[in-house]
Protein backbone atom coordinates (compact mmCIF):
# COMPACT_ATOMS: atom_id res chain seq x y z
CA UNK A 1 0.00 0.00 0.00
CA UNK A 2 1.48 3.18 -1.07
CA UNK A 3 -0.02 5.34 2.05
CA UNK A 4 2.06 2.68 4.02
CA UNK A 5 5.35 3.04 2.66
CA UNK A 6 5.06 6.88 2.90
CA UNK A 7 4.45 7.10 6.48
CA UNK A 8 7.39 4.56 6.72
CA UNK A 9 9.63 6.62 4.48
CA UNK A 10 8.91 10.42 6.69
CA UNK A 11 9.16 8.38 9.55
CA UNK A 12 12.60 6.73 8.52
CA UNK A 13 14.33 9.70 6.70
CA UNK A 14 14.23 13.04 9.10
CA UNK A 15 15.98 15.07 6.54
CA UNK A 16 13.95 14.33 3.67
CA UNK A 17 10.91 15.11 5.37
CA UNK A 18 11.73 18.44 6.33
CA UNK A 19 12.23 19.37 2.61
CA UNK A 20 9.20 17.52 1.55
CA UNK A 21 7.67 19.89 4.57
CA UNK A 22 8.44 22.71 3.33
CA UNK A 23 8.38 22.56 0.06
CA UNK A 24 4.38 20.85 0.11
CA UNK A 25 3.47 23.61 2.40
CA UNK A 26 4.12 26.16 -0.79
CA UNK A 27 1.37 24.11 -3.27
CA UNK A 28 -2.52 25.58 -2.90
CA UNK A 29 -4.62 22.57 -1.02
CA UNK A 30 -1.78 20.02 -0.79
CA UNK A 31 0.28 21.79 1.18
CA UNK A 32 -1.88 21.03 4.55
CA UNK A 33 -0.29 17.47 4.46
CA UNK A 34 3.35 19.37 6.08
CA UNK A 35 1.62 19.66 9.45
CA UNK A 36 -0.42 16.17 9.30
CA UNK A 37 3.45 14.84 8.96
CA UNK A 38 4.59 17.19 11.65
CA UNK A 39 1.82 16.05 13.91
CA UNK A 40 2.03 12.57 12.81
CA UNK A 41 5.77 12.27 13.87
CA UNK A 42 5.05 13.74 17.34
CA UNK A 43 2.36 11.09 17.89
CA UNK A 44 4.46 8.41 16.67
CA UNK A 45 8.29 8.65 16.68
CA UNK A 46 9.86 12.07 18.80
CA UNK A 47 8.83 15.15 20.20
CA UNK A 48 11.65 17.70 18.82
CA UNK A 49 11.19 15.96 15.58
CA UNK A 50 7.66 16.86 15.34
CA UNK A 51 7.92 20.22 16.32
CA UNK A 52 11.13 21.17 14.04
CA UNK A 53 8.67 19.81 11.36
CA UNK A 54 6.06 22.14 12.36
CA UNK A 55 8.37 24.95 12.34
CA UNK A 56 8.99 24.48 8.47
CA UNK A 57 5.41 23.61 7.60
CA UNK A 58 4.56 27.44 9.07
CA UNK A 59 7.59 29.02 7.79
CA UNK A 60 6.43 28.88 3.90
CA UNK A 61 2.38 31.02 5.41
CA UNK A 62 5.01 33.67 6.75
CA UNK A 63 7.18 33.65 3.57
CA UNK A 64 3.86 33.86 1.70
CA UNK A 65 2.24 36.73 3.71
CA UNK A 66 5.00 39.00 3.41
CA UNK A 67 6.08 38.41 -0.20
CA UNK A 68 3.29 37.13 -2.41
CA UNK A 69 1.56 40.10 -4.35
CA UNK A 70 -2.24 39.13 -3.50
CA UNK A 71 -1.22 40.78 -0.04
CA UNK A 72 -0.90 44.36 -2.03
CA UNK A 73 -4.16 44.04 -3.55
CA UNK A 74 -6.17 42.14 -1.22
CA UNK A 75 -7.88 43.73 1.68
CA UNK A 76 -5.42 43.37 4.25
CA UNK A 77 -7.46 42.85 7.09
CA UNK A 78 -8.93 39.60 5.15
CA UNK A 79 -4.83 38.06 4.63
CA UNK A 80 -3.93 38.88 7.93
CA UNK A 81 -6.73 36.95 9.86
CA UNK A 82 -6.43 33.96 7.01
CA UNK A 83 -2.70 34.18 7.96
CA UNK A 84 -2.82 34.11 11.75
CA UNK A 85 -5.56 31.56 11.28
CA UNK A 86 -3.12 29.00 9.45
CA UNK A 87 0.11 29.49 11.38
CA UNK A 88 -1.40 29.61 14.89
CA UNK A 89 -3.83 26.32 13.78
CA UNK A 90 -0.35 24.66 12.80
CA UNK A 91 1.32 25.59 15.98
CA UNK A 92 -1.50 24.38 18.75
CA UNK A 93 -1.66 21.42 15.88
CA UNK A 94 1.59 20.58 17.22
CA UNK A 95 1.22 21.15 20.97
CA UNK A 96 -1.98 19.36 20.89
CA UNK A 97 -0.16 16.23 19.07
CA UNK A 98 2.36 16.44 22.13
CA UNK A 99 -0.77 16.22 24.48
CA UNK A 100 -2.61 13.21 22.93
CA UNK A 101 0.73 11.76 23.29
CA UNK A 102 1.10 11.97 26.69
CA UNK A 103 -2.08 10.05 27.27
CA UNK A 104 -4.12 12.92 27.29
CA UNK A 105 -7.77 12.18 26.30
CA UNK A 106 -10.21 14.17 23.71
CA UNK A 107 -12.39 15.39 26.21
CA UNK A 108 -9.72 16.92 27.84
CA UNK A 109 -7.92 18.14 25.17
CA UNK A 110 -10.92 19.57 23.91
CA UNK A 111 -11.94 21.07 26.82
CA UNK A 112 -8.55 22.63 27.09
CA UNK A 113 -8.30 24.07 23.74
CA UNK A 114 -11.53 25.76 24.71
CA UNK A 115 -10.33 27.03 27.85
CA UNK A 116 -7.35 28.34 26.23
CA UNK A 117 -10.17 30.41 23.53
CA UNK A 118 -11.94 31.37 26.28
CA UNK A 119 -8.92 32.90 27.80
CA UNK A 120 -7.89 34.72 24.72
CA UNK A 121 -11.29 36.34 23.69
CA UNK A 122 -11.56 37.60 27.38
CA UNK A 123 -7.75 39.29 27.51
CA UNK A 124 -8.62 40.92 23.87
CA UNK A 125 -11.55 42.33 25.32
CA UNK A 126 -9.72 43.19 28.66
CA UNK A 127 -6.89 45.18 26.45
CA UNK A 128 -9.25 46.69 23.89
CA UNK A 129 -12.80 47.15 25.39
CA UNK A 130 -13.48 48.75 22.43
CA UNK A 131 -12.84 45.61 20.19
CA UNK A 132 -16.40 45.21 18.24
CA UNK A 133 -16.42 48.84 17.27
CA UNK A 134 -13.19 48.46 15.35
CA UNK A 135 -14.51 44.89 13.90
CA UNK A 136 -17.02 46.93 12.98
CA UNK A 137 -14.77 49.78 11.22
CA UNK A 138 -12.83 46.56 9.67
CA UNK A 139 -15.76 44.81 8.24
CA UNK A 140 -17.23 48.29 6.54
CA UNK A 141 -14.23 48.82 4.46
CA UNK A 142 -13.50 45.14 3.54
CA UNK A 143 -17.63 45.34 2.09
CA UNK A 144 -16.71 48.53 1.02
CA UNK A 145 -13.12 47.29 -0.70
CA UNK A 146 -13.60 43.71 -1.88
CA UNK A 147 -17.33 43.59 -2.14
CA UNK A 148 -18.93 46.32 -3.83
CA UNK A 149 -21.17 44.93 -6.13
CA UNK A 150 -21.58 41.69 -4.92
CA UNK A 151 -22.42 43.31 -1.19
CA UNK A 152 -25.01 45.82 -2.73
CA UNK A 153 -26.68 42.98 -4.74
CA UNK A 154 -27.20 40.65 -1.96
CA UNK A 155 -28.30 43.72 1.38
CA UNK A 156 -31.30 45.36 0.25
CA UNK A 157 -30.60 49.03 1.70
CA UNK A 158 -27.63 50.65 3.66
CA UNK A 159 -29.74 49.83 7.22
CA UNK A 160 -29.93 46.40 6.72
CA UNK A 161 -26.11 46.47 5.98
CA UNK A 162 -25.34 48.40 8.99
CA UNK A 163 -27.36 45.86 10.90
CA UNK A 164 -26.23 42.81 9.46
CA UNK A 165 -22.70 44.24 10.19
CA UNK A 166 -23.48 45.55 13.83
CA UNK A 167 -24.37 41.41 14.51
CA UNK A 168 -21.47 40.05 13.39
CA UNK A 169 -18.53 42.66 15.17
CA UNK A 170 -20.19 40.75 18.19
CA UNK A 171 -18.66 37.51 17.09
CA UNK A 172 -15.67 38.19 14.84
CA UNK A 173 -13.06 37.79 17.38
CA UNK A 174 -14.64 34.53 18.60
CA UNK A 175 -15.32 33.05 15.42
CA UNK A 176 -11.67 33.62 14.39
CA UNK A 177 -10.55 32.32 17.97
CA UNK A 178 -12.58 29.00 16.80
CA UNK A 179 -11.44 29.19 12.97
CA UNK A 180 -7.86 28.51 14.82
CA UNK A 181 -9.28 25.64 17.30
CA UNK A 182 -11.23 24.22 14.91
CA UNK A 183 -8.43 24.08 12.06
CA UNK A 184 -6.10 22.83 14.57
CA UNK A 185 -8.15 20.06 15.72
CA UNK A 186 -9.31 18.89 12.63
CA UNK A 187 -5.73 18.33 11.57
CA UNK A 188 -5.12 16.41 14.48
CA UNK A 189 -7.64 14.66 13.89
CA UNK A 190 -6.32 13.71 10.54
CA UNK A 191 -3.08 12.78 11.85
CA UNK A 192 -4.05 10.35 14.31
CA UNK A 193 -6.48 8.73 12.01
CA UNK A 194 -3.20 8.45 9.66
CA UNK A 195 -1.32 6.68 12.79
CA UNK A 196 -4.18 4.31 14.04
CA UNK A 197 -4.56 2.80 10.39
CA UNK A 198 -1.70 1.58 10.69
CA UNK A 199 -0.41 1.18 14.13
CA UNK A 200 -3.39 1.16 15.94
CA UNK A 201 -6.37 0.15 13.80
CA UNK A 202 -9.85 1.23 15.04
CA UNK A 203 -8.89 2.66 18.07
CA UNK A 204 -9.67 6.32 16.60
CA UNK A 205 -13.65 5.77 16.20
CA UNK A 206 -13.41 4.81 19.76
CA UNK A 207 -11.74 7.87 20.79
CA UNK A 208 -13.96 10.09 19.35
CA UNK A 209 -17.12 8.65 20.41
CA UNK A 210 -16.50 8.47 24.03
CA UNK A 211 -16.17 12.20 24.19
CA UNK A 212 -18.29 13.48 27.80
CA UNK A 213 -17.65 16.94 29.15
CA UNK A 214 -16.97 17.73 32.90
CA UNK A 215 -19.46 19.37 35.04
CA UNK A 216 -17.78 22.43 35.59
CA UNK A 217 -17.86 23.41 32.03
CA UNK A 218 -21.77 22.74 32.18
CA UNK A 219 -21.82 24.74 34.61
CA UNK A 220 -20.06 27.57 33.01
CA UNK A 221 -21.83 26.88 29.80
CA UNK A 222 -25.72 27.19 31.65
CA UNK A 223 -24.04 30.54 33.05
CA UNK A 224 -22.70 31.80 29.27
CA UNK A 225 -26.11 30.89 28.27
CA UNK A 226 -27.51 33.29 30.60
CA UNK A 227 -25.30 36.27 30.01
CA UNK A 228 -25.29 35.61 26.62
CA UNK A 229 -28.94 36.33 27.11
CA UNK A 230 -28.67 39.47 28.99
CA UNK A 231 -26.26 41.04 26.39
CA UNK A 232 -22.73 40.86 27.84
CA UNK A 233 -20.39 41.62 25.36
CA UNK A 234 -17.72 39.86 26.22
CA UNK A 235 -19.73 36.35 26.96
CA UNK A 236 -21.61 36.74 23.60
CA UNK A 237 -18.12 36.48 21.25
CA UNK A 238 -17.23 33.53 23.86
CA UNK A 239 -20.25 31.85 23.03
CA UNK A 240 -19.03 30.36 19.34
CA UNK A 241 -16.10 28.58 21.53
CA UNK A 242 -18.63 26.82 23.93
CA UNK A 243 -21.15 26.28 20.95
CA UNK A 244 -18.52 24.21 18.97
CA UNK A 245 -17.13 22.41 22.22
CA UNK A 246 -20.46 21.07 23.14
CA UNK A 247 -22.00 20.36 19.66
CA UNK A 248 -18.18 18.23 19.46
CA UNK A 249 -19.18 16.38 22.48
CA UNK A 250 -23.17 16.37 21.13
CA UNK A 251 -21.76 14.89 18.09
CA UNK A 252 -19.56 11.97 19.63
CA UNK A 253 -22.58 11.36 22.08
CA UNK A 254 -25.18 10.85 18.86
CA UNK A 255 -21.75 8.77 16.56
CA UNK A 256 -22.13 6.45 20.04
CA UNK A 257 -25.45 5.84 19.96
CA UNK A 258 -25.55 4.96 15.83
CA UNK A 259 -23.13 2.32 16.54
CA UNK A 260 -25.13 0.76 18.99
CA UNK A 261 -27.59 0.05 16.61
CA UNK A 262 -25.21 -2.49 15.21
CA UNK A 263 -27.50 -2.05 11.62
CA UNK A 264 -25.82 -1.97 7.93
CA UNK A 265 -28.28 0.77 7.81
CA UNK A 266 -26.99 2.70 11.04
CA UNK A 267 -24.44 4.88 8.70
CA UNK A 268 -27.67 5.69 6.13
CA UNK A 269 -29.57 7.10 8.84
CA UNK A 270 -26.60 8.80 10.41
CA UNK A 271 -26.06 10.11 6.78
CA UNK A 272 -29.69 11.48 7.16
CA UNK A 273 -29.34 13.00 10.59
CA UNK A 274 -26.00 15.10 9.28
CA UNK A 275 -28.36 16.59 6.73
CA UNK A 276 -31.08 17.61 8.92
CA UNK A 277 -28.56 19.52 11.38
CA UNK A 278 -27.00 20.92 8.14
CA UNK A 279 -30.33 22.54 6.93
CA UNK A 280 -31.41 23.31 10.73
CA UNK A 281 -28.38 25.45 11.28
CA UNK A 282 -28.29 27.07 14.22
CA UNK A 283 -30.76 25.84 15.70
CA UNK A 284 -29.58 22.31 14.90
CA UNK A 285 -25.89 23.36 16.70
CA UNK A 286 -27.91 24.80 20.00
CA UNK A 287 -29.98 21.29 20.22
CA UNK A 288 -26.54 19.17 19.22
CA UNK A 289 -25.16 21.12 22.47
CA UNK A 290 -27.65 20.89 24.68
CA UNK A 291 -27.84 17.30 24.23
CA UNK A 292 -23.91 17.63 25.76
CA UNK A 293 -25.00 19.29 28.56
CA UNK A 294 -27.71 16.53 29.41
CA UNK A 295 -25.25 13.90 29.07
CA UNK A 296 -22.88 15.47 31.57
CA UNK A 297 -25.18 14.73 34.75
CA UNK A 298 -27.00 11.75 32.86
CA UNK A 299 -24.62 9.97 31.46
CA UNK A 300 -26.69 8.49 29.04
CA UNK A 301 -24.02 6.12 27.18
CA UNK A 302 -23.89 4.05 30.04
CA UNK A 303 -27.59 4.23 30.43
CA UNK A 304 -28.01 3.13 27.12
CA UNK A 305 -24.94 -0.11 28.00
CA UNK A 306 -27.58 -1.04 30.43
CA UNK A 307 -30.09 -1.15 28.20
CA UNK A 308 -28.19 -2.86 25.67
CA UNK A 309 -27.02 -5.80 28.65
CA UNK A 310 -31.11 -6.17 28.76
Amino acid sequence: MWLQRFTNYILENRWQTIAFVFLSTFIPVFGMIGILIAALVTLRKSVVEGGILAIFATLPYVASFYFSEHYRTMAPIVMWVAMSVAMLSNVLTWIFAVMLRQRSSWSQLLQIAALLGVLVISVVHLLYPNIAEWWGVQLQAYYNQALPGLWKSHVGSPELQIETINITKQYVTGAIVVGVLFNAILQLILARWWQTIFFHPGSLHKELQAIRLSRLAGILFAASLVLAYMGNSVVLDITPVLYVLFGAAGLSLIHYLFRLMQSKSAWFWLLVLYMILFLSIPASIVLVAILALFDIWLDIRSRFRKLDLR
